[in-house]
């Protein structure tokens, strides 16, 4: 269907428009592109059947972006993307999968250093360029570079009977430092899908400089990925040689970034939907009302903020869940 391919281009607009600093118009596109992801009937039928007027009726599609998609319909292109692209020709999606990288920092990037990729943004980095700029400096550039390696290594799978009693392991050894609050598997793993790509651990502690450090020389590792103050990536060799990302968090946030991580993709796009469409917006921050947190300590309080009853972790795929949480909460007394 073109609503995916739209809802891509739509997500770049937001994010080049983000870039520039243009205020509302990021948030437009962003909810035209979750709106459009998610419609069961392709776009290019509802136009077919009901024109213009049948566009402007999806939630996030007024006039202007009804325009662009009219224009996708017919050429197969949107002439204002394809300016901003040539604006700033940068591979944007790639370039903030870097964690720290955010789309004002592309632009700047790009303006200083014409860094147009990942692997324009390495060798920047490899070469000590980043560290000279303004509010980057040598520990951001270290950072960068070990950001880089997150995104650039290729992960293999393995079934969940294999790996879950060696995540298992994993937690029991962390949950030694006292350091250690709150522990949790996340992705797949805590999903229960039938095979994992790696493993994603989250944790709170007053001491991630601490956590970070035991986690990277734990019996085991035998290759560092990448190492930051709050986040490290290794592969442990538990009979499969299996990556696992950690996170270190402030209890504010755990909730929500467990929320984030555990997925699946499809739920999470759901969700972002759900918070957009009561004037909210959701990420693994928190839930905001502006610049304001109203949730994100747990999940339950994220699910419960969004009017919905908690949905177990195993059932967060997007098929049908969200309905039945929105209903059960309904159904309550006081709408929880």
């Amino acid at each position: 269907m073109a609503n995916r391919e739209l809802a891509k281009i739509f997500n770049e607009i937001a994010l080049y428009f983000e870039m520039d600093g243009a205020p509302f118009k990021p948030q437009a596109y962003e909810k035209a592109a979750i709106n459009l992801e998610t419609l069961s009937e392709d776009v290019k039928d509802i136009y077919k059947k009901g024109g213009r007027e049948a566009l402007e009726e999806i939630p996030g599609v007024g006039k202007n972006i009804a325009d662009k998609v009219i224009e996708y319909i017919k050429v197969g292109r949107i002439k204002e993307y394809e300016k901003l692209k040539k604006k700033t020709p940068v591979s944007i999606d790639e370039l903030i999968s870097v964690e720290g990288i955010g789309p004002k920092g592309v632009s700047y990037l790009y303006k200083k250093l014409k860094i147009k990729n990942l692997k324009d943004l390495e060798r920047a980095a490899k070469a000590g360029k980043i560290r000279n700029l303004p509010n980057f400096g040598k520990k951001k550039e270290q950072n960068i570079l070990e950001g880089i390696e997150f995104v650039k290594r290729s992960k293999g799978r393995f079934l969940l009977g294999e790996i879950l009693p060696k995540v298992q392991e994993i937690i029991s050894e962390l949950k030694k430092l006292k350091e250690i609050k709150q522990i949790s598997e996340a992705g797949s793993v805590r999903r229960r899908k039938e095979t994992i790509g790696d493993v994603d651990i989250l944790i709170t502690s007053p001491n991630p400089k601490k956590v970070i450090d035991y986690f990277t020389v734990m019996p085991g590792v035998v290759k560092i990925w990448g190492k930051g103050p709050t986040k490290a990536s290794v592969r442990l060799s538990v009979g499969v040689g299996i990556d696992v990302d950690l996170r270190v968090l402030p209890n504010s946030q755990f909730g929500s970034a467990l929320q984030y991580f555990t997925g699946s993709k499809e739920h999470n796009i759901i969700l972002r939907k759900i918070a957009i469409d009561k004037g909210l917006k959701l990420n693994e921050y928190g839930l905001f009302r502006g610049p304001k947190m109203i949730a994100g300590r747990t999940e339950k309080e994220v699910y419960a903020a969004l009017k919905m009853d908690y949905i177990e972790p195993e059932l967060r795929e997007n098929q049908g869940e969200i309905e039945a949480a929105l209903r059960q909460a309904r159904g309550k007394p006081n709408g929880l």
